[in-house]
């Protein structure tokens, strides 16, 4: 991460209460966004590779500890932090909130429930459910799909903390979760990605989607459970599930989604020797690009100007033997990837209009 301003945005307790910025942290191959409000932040997924080249908890630390700066009046208080699933990818920087000195204070907790016992990022879901269990007044929420009631997903004040609305100034952003932990005796659903909590952020008339890695049959399960109104799903701007994976995005999610701008947690993918990166994995993955170049229901909007980028074929064979294989794409669509695009800021107003921010 370079080290550079943080983007303008919301610079101190007078921000503009119309204005949010969704940071989509470059913690490498894994997953951090950061929503900020004028009132409030927000933390969905603390991941990130650890490798030789990079260490996402270093990077997400330096990125809070910046933002906290800035946003002195805050106070170092996340309003809620979101844990889509225990995998490593997504919950390796939970010691940075739980260590950080200051200390971090995080007022609400929501993931998907006690992780399995041979989850890879388990410890760090269950430490922060430890630390909603131990520090008085934390809300904390472990959600399953099963709780989902609505068409309209489910939420509350541990779902919805914030309230940026001040009299007549100032917006009230809507956060609604629409898929958790599936308890079901599948294959599909023993999976954790598919257990991935789903979140939906409405601020004013743009709409942020973030899928977690909930893959292709998740995905259709999920779709299937809201046939009376896909509504929900149609958004501004979609976090691409997986990190961009082959079997994470599908025709059907694209045209319910129908983005704006769509944005893929994948790390840098030149060669290296590790088995955890996006060199490994072939991320972000020319299949679920495609879907999201569709011309009828894929992304609609351009880049300020093209990138040539690297797009996978294929990842690295199981056994290690065959490497992977990438190809080269000029991307004009507004599809932005951490591995492409270094740290990534959308700023949304409650009038739906949006403009990104890359490479700071």
């Amino acid at each position: 991460m370079v080290d550079t301003p943080m983007p303008a945005g919301l610079p101190t307790a007078t921000a503009d209460p119309t204005t949010m910025v969704a940071h989509f942290i470059d913690v490498g191959q894994g997953d951090a966004t950061l929503l900020e409000f004028s009132c409030a932040a927000v933390l969905i997924d603390t991941g990130g590779e650890n490798t030789a080249r990079v260490s996402g908890r270093d990077r997400l630390s330096r990125y809070l500890e910046e933002f906290f700066e800035r946003r002195a009046d805050l106070a170092r208080t996340l309003h809620l932090v979101v844990l889509s699933h225990p995998h490593k990818d997504h919950t390796d920087g939970v010691s940075v909130l739980l260590e950080a000195e200051p200390a971090i204070v995080v007022m609400n907790v929501v993931d998907n429930g006690p992780p399995a016992p041979r989850a890879s990022g388990g410890k760090g879901q269950r430490d922060l459910q430890s630390y909603a269990a131990e520090i008085e007044g934390v809300g904390y929420v472990g959600l399953a799909e099963s709780d989902i009631k609505t068409v309209s997903g489910a939420t509350s004040d541990i779902i919805d903390p914030v309230n940026c609305k001040r009299g007549n100034t100032g917006v009230d952003p809507k956060i609604s979760a629409l898929w958790g932990r599936v308890d079901l005796d599948t294959t599909w659903a023993n999976d954790a990605n598919n257990d991935s909590v789903v979140l939906r952020v409405a601020f004013g008339k743009a709409v942020f989607l973030f899928t977690g890695d909930l893959e292709s049959q998740g995905l259709s399960a999920m779709l299937e459970s809201y046939a009376a109104d896909l509504g929900a799903f149609d958004a501004d701007v979609l976090k691409v599930g997986h990190h961009g994976s082959h079997n994470a995005t599908t025709a059907d999610f694209v045209t319910a989604v129908t983005p704006r701008i769509a944005v893929i947690q994948s790390g840098e993918s030149s060669p290296d020797d590790e088995t955890f990166s996006a060199y490994a994995f072939g991320h972000p993955n020319a299949k679920a690009l495609k879907l999201l170049l569709d011309t009828d229901s894929g992304v609609s909007l351009d880049r300020k100007s093209p990138k040539l980028v690297r797009v996978g074929l294929k990842g690295r064979s199981l056994n290690g033997n065959t490497p992977p294989d990438f190809t080269y794409w000029t991307m004009k669509k507004a599809i932005y990837a951490n591995g492409w695009d270094g740290n990534i800021a959308i700023k949304a107003t409650s009038d739906g209009r949006l403009s990104v921010e890359t490479e700071y």
